[in-house]
């Protein structure tokens, strides 16, 4: 051994410096912040997708109600048998399954049977939600029957243009009615406008809005709101008495849940004075088709006499 190296000696290693716990504190407080300012960002983001698919849905229900039209002439009615009780109980939904690739569930339903003695058929043996009824941004929900824990049937996100007001201002199996005043819908009982009746114009016209789907659970109340299945007032017929995503309660079988967006005067009593207004979880909107195939969103504070406007297919006014 030389000399050299005793008198060096052995270099020492350094220990590693460690964290002190203000270190630490700083380090998860930044990681906070970050987190923080991010979130909101990709909660953004993920609803503009969510908007973008709920979008897409409308679209191709609007290419649905074109094709129906190309081949039968009209747009589908309504529903049928709520105003002829020799028809059976029909809702809207069925006349559109082949446009929608539903066309299993279609050949499986029953014209000569009301749609709730065949609910097994078209709701349960096939996947029981149609997927391009549902909107991402919301709760999926089905209807039960309350008295007896009995499911009935899915709901969905999408309704009919009603008109301006009541469900029954509407065309009653293609006579006018007396509280007619020239401002009818394309859609109605027993009714669907040919687009040469549409003379406001298919892109000033709507066809079919957003709804929210209300939760309806055994021992709750009854909420009809999202009933697509079912043919009777104030299940899918949105008015736009109420603007968008209103603050005023919709008039049907429902349960008042404002802090939901689902505000309610529930009426059981007259059922051709129902209506309902269109509703969103999408921020600062809702979105609709027009009779023409175009996809749009509506601001909430869009002009309510515009708003109104938009619902008729014949009144003259210009939106």
């Amino acid at each position: 051994m030389s000399w050299r190296h005793l008198a060096c000696g052995t270099p020492r290693r350094l220990a590693p410096r460690a964290f002190t716990l203000i270190e630490l504190l700083v380090v998860i407080a930044v990681i906070g912040v970050l987190v923080s300012l991010l979130l909101p960002a990709v909660q953004t983001a993920r609803e503009a997708a969510r908007r973008t698919a709920c979008l897409n849905n409308l679209k191709q229900l609007g290419v649905a109600l074109q094709n129906y039209h190309s081949q039968h002439n009209r747009l589908p009615p309504g529903n049928e048998g709520h105003r002829d009780p020799s028809k059976p109980f029909t809702p809207f939904v069925v006349y559109i399954l082949p446009h929608l690739e539903e066309g299993n569930r279609f050949q499986l339903y029953d014209f000569h049977r009301d749609w709730n003695n065949q609910l097994p058929e078209v709701t349960t043996q096939i996947n029981g939600r149609i997927a391009v009824y549902q909107c991402p941004s919301d709760d999926g929900y089905v209807m039960w029957e309350t008295t007896e824990d009995t499911f009935l049937d899915h709901k969905g996100n999408y309704g009919l243009n009603w008109g301006q007001y009541r469900y029954t201002d509407q065309v009653d199996n293609g006579r006018y009615n007396t509280t007619d005043d020239g401002r009818r819908a394309p859609f109605a009982a027993g009714y669907g406008a040919r687009f040469a009746e549409i003379t406001d114009g298919l892109s000033q016209t709507l066809a079919m809005l957003e709804m929210l789907q209300a939760p309806s659970e055994p021992g709750n109340p009854v909420d009809r709101r999202g009933r697509v299945w079912n043919h009777v007032p104030g299940c899918y017929q949105i008015s736009t008495f109420l603007g968008p995503n209103s603050r005023d309660g919709d008039r049907t079988l429902c349960w008042d849940r404002p802090e939901s967006n689902l505000p309610c005067r529930s009426s059981s009593t007259i059922e051709d004075l129902m209506f309902l207004g269109s509703r969103s979880r999408h921020p600062g909107g809702v979105q609709a088709v027009l009779c023409d195939g175009a996809a749009v969103f509506f601001a909430n504070d869009i002009d309510h006499e515009t708003w109104q406007a938009l619902a008729s297919k014949d009144g003259g006014e210009t939106p």
